[in-house]
């Protein structure tokens, strides 16, 4: 078997980072040519130019990748694409901090020598993961394997038994060490 591409989910917690030490053992182990970290903001209300309340995300906005590439620096940081400014302020907002956060998690990888790209997704998170994975022709996902996050507080596990019965991608879950507590996540967002 040879891979190509892995799918890394990230939610900002400690938990799902522990997955990165594999991720580039087995990246560096294998010569993956390309690991795409990724992110998944949920649907959430937003408020409409008038004011008005919406229960959900028009359609269009569902499902729908908000960035995907390279991660762009500067000396002065890291350049938040042009069309997450765009967005309603509550979502835009939760997006520029999942691109910020993976950003950083992809330049300590690729200080280590992986070529390593980022996506920040809108939707729900297992059926973006196996989506996602699906349309990039991806060759394995490695997620950790359980456990309660950050960000409107999806479960890991929860997530990683959904994408595990959703797809024919290989997973490689990732079981915390034993007596493993979460931190505070370094991932902040707020939806109101």
């Amino acid at each position: 078997m040879e891979y190509n591409k892995v799918i890394v989910p990230l939610d900002g917690s400690k938990l799902a980072e522990s997955v990165l030490p594999h991720v580039e053992k087995i990246a560096k182990g294998c010569s993956i040519p390309q690991v795409i970290l990724i992110t998944i903001t949920e649907p959430v209300q937003v408020k409409t130019p008038v004011g008005e309340r919406l229960e959900r995300l028009p359609e269009r906005m569902q499902s729908q990748i908000l960035y995907y590439g390279n991660v762009s620096t500067t000396t002065s940081g890291i350049v938040v694409p042009g069309s997450l400014k765009d967005l309603p302020v509550t979502i835009g907002k939760m997006a520029k901090t999942g691109y910020d956060y993976l950003a950083r998690q992809a330049q300590q990888l690729q200080e280590k020598g992986l070529q390593v790209s980022v996506a920040v997704l809108i939707g729900n998170v297992a059926e973006e993961i196996v989506r996602f994975a699906k349309s990039e022709n991806a060759d394995l996902i490695v997620m950790a394997s359980k456990g309660r996050t950050t960000l409107r507080r999806w479960d890991v596990g929860n997530a990683a038994e959904k994408v595990f019965r959703s797809t024919d991608i290989p997973i490689f879950l990732v079981k915390p060490p034993p007596g493993f507590k979460e931190t505070k996540p370094v991932r902040k967002g707020k939806a109101i």
